[in-house]
């Protein structure tokens, strides 16, 4: 049995990968060839923003999130029985635990 010849298709594959590739390494060789930029300071605007509250905005999400999955699950709960069960202590169970580590890095301290 003979192996199957490339198609099109895959040579199509191989130049469209070699033209990223070109086209990144011609980018990064213009971003070393241009001069180092100055550095711009901030306006005052954004001097008087908390960037903390990017971590409070994240934390709950991630509790809105939790509640969008749960609610589908609930529906359907009876139906599908232990099984279902388990799959939704282990999303508790990760999502605890991403909450146990912004408390433990200080991310629920309100400054």
């Amino acid at each position: 049995m003979q192996a199957p010849s490339p198609t099109a298709g895959d040579y199509g594959f191989v130049a469209l990968v070699l033209l990223m590739v070109a086209g990144l390494a011609s980018l990064t060789l213009a971003a070393s060839v241009r001069g180092p930029r100055r550095a711009v300071g901030a306006p005052p605007a954004w001097a008087q923003y908390r960037f903390g509250y990017a971590v409070y905005a994240l934390i709950f999400l991630a509790f809105d999130m939790e509640m969008i999955f749960m609610y589908p699950w609930a529906v359907v709960f009876a139906d599908i029985g232990v099984s279902a069960f388990l799959d939704m202590l282990v999303f508790i169970a990760l999502l605890s635990a991403g909450i146990a580590y912004a408390w433990g890095m200080g991310g629920l301290r309100w400054e």
